[in-house]
């Protein structure tokens, strides 16, 4: 069943960041990216300061755009639990849709973020510690589940840090199969459509290997 389109609310926000991400990567490109200003920003955006920082902590934040990070709540409890389907790599999938979800997934701004990215590497430093820090989350969340339903692998610490990084690792090469199909992609699909085609590949993958 498909997901429910966003309400016009839901789609005003998402349209104001994604306004301020535009702004700030436009003018990071036209005068490099010491020039770029919160009052600049809000300006080209059409926003005042104060609902920039209801969007934004930073100007930095505004250039690199959302970091990637886990759900709280229900989606959360349940993948820690065990769910929703018992099968780890098909529910880090699931996690993983609903984290990308809250992501603004523009083509436009992917290929602008890369340009600016590729002339500043304090901001590629910083976009790949958040990556960095995003996989810990994951390992994290598999640990809690595989010590929920691995009863073995609650007394062997080590084993239980292994796997729990591999899945991560795993996770974050579909997520990034996902981000290369979409951003590359010639047709109208979302990232959240190309994260699930990902991860049903990768089980299709890895069914075919036990056969």
């Amino acid at each position: 069943m498909p997901d429910a389109e966003p309400g016009l609310r839901e789609r005003k926000r998402r349209a104001t960041r994604t306004a301020i991400q535009q702004a700030a990567l436009r003018i990071a490109i036209e005068s490099g990216w010491p020039a770029v200003t919160v009052d600049e920003i809000a300006r080209r955006a059409d926003v005042s300061p104060r609902t920039f920082f209801n969007y934004f902590p930073s100007k930095e934040q505004a250039i690199l755009g959302d970091d990637p990070t886990l759900p709280e709540g229900d989606a959360l409890d349940v993948f820690r639990a065990g769910g929703p389907s018992g099968e780890l790599l098909a529910d880090l999938g699931t996690l993983l849709v609903h984290a990308a979800e809250e992501l603004v997934d523009d083509r436009g701004l992917l290929a602008e973020r890369q340009q600016v990215l590729r002339a500043a590497p304090e901001l590629f430093s910083r976009r790949m510690a958040s990556m960095k820090e995003f996989q810990a989350q994951v390992e994290d969340a598999v640990a809690v589940r595989l010590t929920a339903t691995e009863t073995d692998l609650a007394d062997d610490r080590d084993a239980l840090r292994r796997r729990a990084r591999l899945a991560s690792v795993v996770a974050l090469a579909a997520l990034r199969h996902a981000w290369w199909e979409w951003s590359d992609g010639a047709t109208e699909t979302h990232l959240v459509d190309e994260l699930r085609r990902s991860f049903d590949e990768l089980g299709a993958l890895v069914s075919h290997s036990l056969v």
